[in-house]
C-alpha cells in the first residue's frame, strides 16, 4: 500500500489548526492568529505526508520502530520553520519576552512535534489496518468466488469421468502390445491425478512430479525425439508443496508456444534450488504465429499463488531461453 492519504490529512490538518487558532484567538490579535494557524496547518500537513511515507518503508518492519522515526521526524518538522524564522525581529521579540528564551521555545517546539506526531501516527496506523483489513476480506471473497466458479465448472463438465477412467482401463485390458498399454496407464495416471485433487489448495511435490512424468511420456509419444527432458530436484525438496498441476502447466505452456523437431529438438529443464523455488526452463523456439498468447497458464499459476500464500512466480527471458520460478511451500 502506497498511498499517503493526501485529502485525509489535508482534512485532519485542518482541524488540528483550527483548533490552535481558537485557543490562540484571545490572547493575539488577527494577523499573528491567521499566521499561526497557517504555520500549524502546513506544520501538521507535511508531518502527515512524513508519517505516510515512513509507513511504506520495507525496514524497520516493525510498526514500533516506525513510530520511534515518524515521530522523531515530526520533532524535527516542527523545529525547522522556527530554525528558519528567529532571526526576524517580530518572532527574536517573543522569543526574548519568555523566561528561558531560545531554550524554551526549541523544547515547546520539540513537544509539539512530539504530541502531533503521535497523534497523526496513530491514526495513520489505523487507517492503514483498516485499509489492510478490508484488502484481504475483498482477496478472501475473490477466493470465495473463484472456488464456488471452479465448483460449478466442475459440475458442468462432469459427464461421468469415473466412466470415462473406467473405460481407459477396459480398454487397456483389451490391448496386448506394450507400447500402447504403457500410454493408456499413463493416460489413466494423468487423469487420475487431475480427478483426485480438482479440488485441492496444494499438493507434495513428489505427487505433482509423478503427474508431469506421465504427463512427459504421452507427450514423448507425440514429438518422440523433439522433446529433451533434464530433471534434477533434490530427495528433500519432494516433500515441499505447490498448487496441483502448476509444473504441467509450466511444461504445456514451453510446447504449446514453441516448435519442436528432431532436428531441433525443444530442451525443457526441471530443477529445484535452495529448497525455496521450482524452476522450468525451456529453449526458446518460437512458433510462427500471428495470433499473440495470452498467457492464461502462466496467468492461472500467478493468481493461485497469489490469492493462496500471496507470494509471486518469477519469469525470466534471455534470447536463448524462458524461464520461471515458482516458489516451494514447507
Amino acid at each position: 500500500m502506497k498511498k499517503l492519504y493526501p485529502v485525509t490529512g489535508l482534512v485532519i490538518s485542518f482541524f488540528m489548526a483550527s483548533m490552535g487558532y481558537v485557543m490562540r484567538l484571545n490572547r493575539e490579535d488577527i494577523g499573528a492568529s491567521v499566521l499561526t494557524f497557517s504555520s500549524s496547518f502546513i506544520n501538521s500537513f507535511v508531518s502527515w505526508l512524513f508519517i505516510q511515507y515512513v509507513l511504506t518503508w520495507r525496514k524497520p518492519a516493525g510498526y514500533g520502530w516506525k513510530a520511534v522515526l515518524a515521530i522523531a521526524g515530526c520533532m524535527i518538522i516542527s523545529l525547522f520553520p522556527f530554525t528558519i524564522t528567529r532571526h526576524f525581529a517580530e518572532v527574536q521579540n517573543r522569543v526574548d519576552a519568555l523566561p528561558r528564551g531560545m531554550r524554551a521555545v526549541s523544547f515547546l517546539l520539540l513537544m509539539r512535534g512530539m504530541v502531533i506526531g503521535g497523534f497523526l501516527y496513530f491514526i495513520a496506523y489505523l487507517l492503514r489496518m483498516s485499509a489492510r483489513r478490508r484488502q484481504s476480506e475483498l482477496e478472501n471473497e475473490q477466493l470465495k468466488k473463484e472456488n464456488l466458479q471452479a465448483r460449478l465448472s466442475l459440475l458442468q463438465e462432469q459427464v461421468s469421468p469415473h466412466f470415462l477412467f473406467n473405460s481407459l482401463g477396459t480398454l487397456r485390458s483389451m490391448l496386448h502390445e506394450k507400447a500402447p498399454r504403457v500410454f493408456i496407464q499413463r493416460l489413466s495416471e494423468v487423469y487420475r491425478y487431475l480427478l483426485n485433487n480438482r479440488m485441492a489448495d496444494l499438493v507434495p511435490l513428489q505427487e505433482e512430479l509423478d503427474f508431469t512424468l506421465a504427463y512427459l511420456h504421452i507427450l514423448n509419444e507425440r514429438f518422440e525425439d523433439a522433446l529433451e527432458t533434464d530433471i534434477a530436484i533434490a530427495e528433500d525438496d519432494l516433500r515441499k508443496r505447490l498448487p496441483p498441476a502448476s509444473l504441467q502447466l509450466l511444461v504445456e505452456n514451453a510446447v504449446k508456444h514453441n516448435v519442436a523437431t528432431a532436428g531441433s529438438p525443444l530442451r525443457l529443464s526441471i530443477q529445484s534450488k535452495e529448497g525455496e523455488w521450482l524452476i522450468v526452463t525451456n529453449s526458446i523456439q518460437k512458433k510462427n504465429s500471428t495470433r499473440e498468447s495470452l498467457g492464461s497458464g502462466l496467468n492461472n499459476i500467478r493468481e493461485r499463488y497469489r490469492l493462496l500464500t500471496g507470494l509471486e512466480i518469477v519469469v525470466e527471458e534471455t534470447a536463448t531461453s524462458f524461464s520461471v520460478r515458482i516458489p516451494l511451500l514447507s
